[in-house]
């Protein structure tokens, strides 16, 4: 037997042998990036309406594109987190007004119903008490988990939601969210008519 062909037989054998094995592969576990929260600092922010914020250091208010219709509307943006607090406001004519606006804030909240596992409903008033309302908690994977509006019960009506731009999961955002509310919180407790 040619010498060349023994050589290229074991070659080949080892070649079927090595492959023959099974290699035990061990799949890299699940994770989620490293979340870099910055400091709770504040700055206070004049709407040029009639009310007055202190904002997060780090977040940007920026009018909402109806701003011809709506002046006193803005987008609270949390940039490192890539959400947004819509903010409306409404000078109340009159007590129908007023009732319709709360009406319409729960029902808005409440369309969450079908999604959401349960929504707290927190009575709230800032440090004054010159601005009332009440806090939806909304539980669950639903599109936001944070409703707020905030009158003076004659003339004034201010409504924030809290939506993440992009679609989540509740376990992945929880910490983000939790991070967030400190800050919504400061807001409203800050919170005042100009």
């Amino acid at each position: 037997m040619n010498p060349g062909f023994r050589n290229l037989r074991l070659v080949l054998l080892l070649f079927v042998a090595a492959c023959g094995r099974e290699i035990a592969e061990t799949p890299k576990p699940l994770g989620y990036p490293r979340i870099y929260f910055p400091e709770h600092s504040y700055r206070n922010w004049d709407s040029g309406c009639a009310y007055s914020l202190e904002i997060p250091k780090y977040a940007s208010m920026d009018l909402k594109e109806d701003y011809t219709t709506n002046p006193c509307w803005y987008n609270l943006n949390f940039e490192p987190f890539d959400a947004t607090l819509h903010i409306t406001y409404h000078h109340v004519q009159n007590l129908i007004q007023l009732d319709s606006l709360h009406a319409d804030s729960r029902r808005f909240t409440f369309k969450h119903t079908i999604k959401a596992e349960d929504i707290l409903e927190v009575p709230i008033a800032n440090q004054d008490r010159s601005a009332t309302g009440f806090l939806y908690d909304i539980r669950g994977n639903t599109a936001t988990n944070y409703n707020f509006y905030l009158t003076d019960s004659a003339r004034h009506f201010f409504r924030g939601s809290l939506y993440f731009n992009s679609k989540t999961n509740p376990d992945s955002v929880a910490p983000v969210l939790q991070f967030i509310r400190k800050d919504l919180d400061h807001l409203i407790r800050n919170f005042h008519w100009n």
